[in-house]
């Protein structure tokens, strides 16, 4: 008898723990969403989101605040998926991988380049730009192009496919890696190395921040490879990737992406010309 009433005892106590357990669970939607990381971020209403503040035009501070084009796309893509406030992560090319696996950020807009190694971490959204590789010198310099660099120093930026490009193109050059583009336009100043490489529209935007601007610095020779920028996002993360790349078509769409294009690269620009990025509208 003792027995049965202590084995009564703990099934109730067992159902009871269950009953809680369960009601606290549909009290909390959070819980529902905690594997769906596009459910949590609108429940939230809320992204970080990490951001190169050192690479104009894409990403700057203006004002206090950060400002450019990977701003002003991130901005409309989240609005359009009811997610108004933002937290802005300054990432750079040598620590923004990290910064997402991690869980630092939610997803990357960092002039971020689609590659297949990266894409085996973490997953892109469709391109939302694309660039070339190309190379910055002093205007009285006598590079012309990659063939030049030969025993030469060149700096780009540590984690940038910059790196993987000059190996290929200018085999021969001596590389010098650097933290971020702050350190790498300090280098090409101080004549540490005869040219800097990274992205032809990055570039023409450090040339600007630099002293003498550009009439001190030019690009040497063209474009030696194609760069396509994605919105980098935790791998098995399907329903904010889909959701993504359905508020850039819409951009394309409706004529935003257009105007924001038209912003930063327009005709009245200074990158007018250098980058001809076409957008090519998905059917429906």
């Amino acid at each position: 008898m003792f027995q049965r009433q202590l084995f009564v005892t703990a099934l109730f106590s067992g159902l009871l723990a269950l009953l809680l357990l369960g009601c606290g669970g549909r009290s909390n939607p959070a819980a529902m969403t905690d594997g769906n990381l596009l459910l949590r971020l609108q429940a939230n209403g809320h992204a970080r989101v990490g951001v190169k503040l050192d690479t104009p035009p894409f990403g700057f501070p203006l004002a206090g605040q950060p400002a450019g084009f990977d701003i002003d796309v991130i901005n409309d893509v989240l609005s359009r998926l009811r997610i108004n406030r933002i937290t802005y992560v300054p990432v750079t090319s040598a620590n923004r991988m990290d910064k997402l696996l991690s869980g630092e950020v939610d997803m990357l807009i960092a002039s971020m380049t689609i590659t297949r190694a990266r894409d085996r971490q973490v997953d892109f959204s469709i391109p939302y730009f694309e660039d070339g590789q190309g190379l910055l010198v002093a205007a009285d310099s006598s590079i012309q192009g990659p063939a030049d660099l030969a025993g030469r120093k060149v700096g780009a930026t540590r984690g940038s496919t910059s790196i993987l490009n000059l190996r290929q193109v200018a085999p021969r050059a001596e590389l010098v890696e650097y933290a971020n583009f702050n350190a790498l336009t300090k280098g090409l100043i101080e004549g540490e190395v005869e040219a800097i490489s990274t992205d032809t529209t990055i570039l023409i935007g450090l040339a600007r921040s630099m002293p003498g601007g550009t009439q001190s610095w030019r690009l040497a020779g063209n474009p030696f490879s194609t760069e396509p920028y994605g919105i980098a996002v935790p791998k098995n993360q399907s329903d904010l990737r889909s959701a993504i790349n359905n508020a850039l078509m819409e951009m394309w769409e409706d004529g935003d992406f257009q105007m924001l294009y038209d912003t930063w690269f327009g005709p009245h620009t200074p990158f007018a010309g250098l980058v001809n990025f076409g957008i090519t509208p998905y059917p429906r």
